[in-house]
């Protein structure tokens, strides 16, 4: 039997803001981003701390919209 749960309206709204800030800053500074991912050396660790905010946050954003409009997974039997 499932139990009704608060939906995470909060939480989508707060996530969406901060995907949608962190898509905004690379995109408007596509040039300073560039040039310093570019680099080379050290600079790589940035590329990957990048990627792995960007795949964290919007995953986060993700999950909870997805729970806020009823998609869940499959119960296995």
């Amino acid at each position: 039997m499932k139990t009704a749960r608060k939906k995470p309206v909060k939480e989508t709204i707060l996530w969406g803001i901060i995907s949608l800030a962190a898509y905004i800053a690379v995109f408007t500074n596509q040039e300073t981003v560039t040039a310093y991912f570019t680099r080379g050396g050290i600079s790589a660790i940035a590329i990957i701390a990048t990627a792995l905010l960007f795949s964290f946050v919007y995953g986060a954003f993700a999950s909870y919209f997805l729970e806020l409009v009823g998609i869940e997974p499959a119960e296995k039997h």
